[in-house]
């Protein structure tokens, strides 16, 4: 009887352990990074947005649906556009994912609407705009191959990136580089990470793809 529990344990710890290796990926995989073709031009309401394509297919087929997660935007505020670069050829010096994601977290780059993944894995590359505040004709919001899935906030409380001369990032703010200023401009650079589930029920990242920065005003 003794050998009989001892072999039903030896099986269900043997089923237990291909579930988890099936959960996920290999600790070791890497991630493939988003693209971006789209520069930013602060000062061009037509051009002043986000934009890029996923490699969803590419990480879905690699790494199936419990191993893709999809993408998350990591977004800093600025008072000063100078120092977006100076940050950005830092990070982008970083050879891996979690060496690019480890230097952007160090400056206090934050998940955009406070989602690891705010952009949902697909097996489909998807094409993704995003306008953090409304700016003359142009309405703010996340879509995804031309649907709207959500409005832009910051990681605290919902607030949004409609800044005005009450509502504008203030001191102390995790996600605000510089002074504060109630009369702005503020200029906010983004990254585009896609992320990855492990075996060993970790998450892995791509290298951060830089998408520009774009400037709010009021």
């Amino acid at each position: 009887m003794h050998n009989t529990k001892s072999l039903v344990r030896i099986i269900l710890a043997f089923f237990i352990l291909v579930l988890c290796v099936s959960c996920g990926v290999s600790s070791s995989s890497t991630a493939s990074s988003p693209t971006s073709n789209h520069s930013p031009a602060a000062d061009d309401p037509t051009q002043n947005y986000f934009s890029f394509q996923t490699d969803a297919a590419a990480n879905y087929a690699a790494y199936g649906s419990s191993g893709y997660m999809g993408v998350a935007i990591y977004y800093k505020i600025y008072t000063n556009a100078s120092n977006i670069i100076t940050h950005y050829n830092t990070i982008n010096a970083e050879s891996t994912g979690s060496g690019g994601k480890s230097k952007l977290e160090s400056y206090g780059y934050q998940w955009l609407n406070g989602s690891q993944y705010v952009i949902p894995s697909s097996d489909k590359n998807q094409n993704v705009e995003i306008r953090l505040f409304d700016e003359t004709a142009y309405t703010k919001g996340i879509k995804v191959d031309g649907n709207s899935i959500a409005e832009p906030v910051r990681y605290i409380s919902n607030k949004t990136f409609q800044f005005s001369s009450t509502e504008y990032p203030k001191t102390g703010d995790a996600d605000l580089n510089g002074s504060e200023t109630s009369t702005g401009p503020w200029y906010v650079a983004a990254y585009a990470v896609s992320v990855l589930y492990t075996t060993s029920m970790t998450f892995d990242y791509s290298k951060p793809k830089y998408l520009g920065y774009i400037k709010i005003y009021y």
